[in-house]
């Protein structure tokens, strides 16, 4: 039997190999980025609190602190969680042959549809965070479009597929339909307007994935 080929974490690499069309038709980027919405008081609250933090150490956090202290609470403001319909996991591996090809991640975030004994299913979404620069190892935007891979192989139903990746405190998203990859414009966790757009972004994600 042909053992399967691997594949790293090189952009190139992996559009080439699965013959990916980038920027082409991106009808589901702008359907997920464009909605907004109304804090209620306590998510506004929660906002201002998270945000006046962000703007004064989140280009010093580290990636567990960055998590902790940032990501998790943007998700509670977002309010994403639906019980036993979408959850948030952190570090869990994924992996499958696609093509031909061996890939493997560990998913610094994900959203998935929940299993007992908190064991993400179906995944939806890809956060992957804090890298320091683009060509290194650990490109968090290679990484991501290899999550997003393996996840239509997993979930098998022609159905897009989410993710965004950090720069530091600079947030990308992207989407993944086919063969169709697309990126959106940069959004900076330190000004206002998008952090805020940001948590709409994650609120829009839940719509989707409850009305897949």
């Amino acid at each position: 039997m042909e053992t399967p080929l691997k594949i790293g974490f090189d952009l190139g690499q992996i559009a080439k190999a699965f013959r990916l069309k980038v920027d082409t038709d991106c009808n589901h980027l702008a359907d997920w980025l464009n909605e907004t919405y109304t804090l209620t008081p306590f998510e506004q609250t929660l906002f201002e609190s998270v945000y006046e933090e962000a703007q004064e150490d989140v280009g010093y956090w580290n990636e567990e602190e960055l998590k902790i202290k940032f990501i998790s609470f943007l998700f509670k403001i977002a309010d994403i969680a639906q019980k036993q319909k979408i959850k948030v996991f952190y570090e869990r591996g994924l992996s499958a042959t696609v093509n031909g090809y061996n890939l493997a991640v560990i998913a610094d975030c994900l959203v998935a549809a929940p299993l007992p004994f908190n064991t993400p299913d179906v995944p939806y979404f890809f956060l992957q965070e804090f890298k320091k620069k683009r060509g290194e190892k650990r490109d968090p935007e290679a990484q991501m479009l290899t999550a997003m891979l393996i996840a239509q192989e997993l979930n098998q139903d022609h159905k897009p597929i989410y993710g965004g990746y950090l720069f530091g405190s600079v947030w990308n998203f992207a989407t993944l339909h086919g063969t169709n990859y697309c990126t959106s414009r940069e959004y900076h966790a330190t000004q206002r307007d998008d952090m805020m757009q940001i948590i709409f972004i994650m609120r829009r994600l839940k719509e989707l994935i409850l009305s897949r």
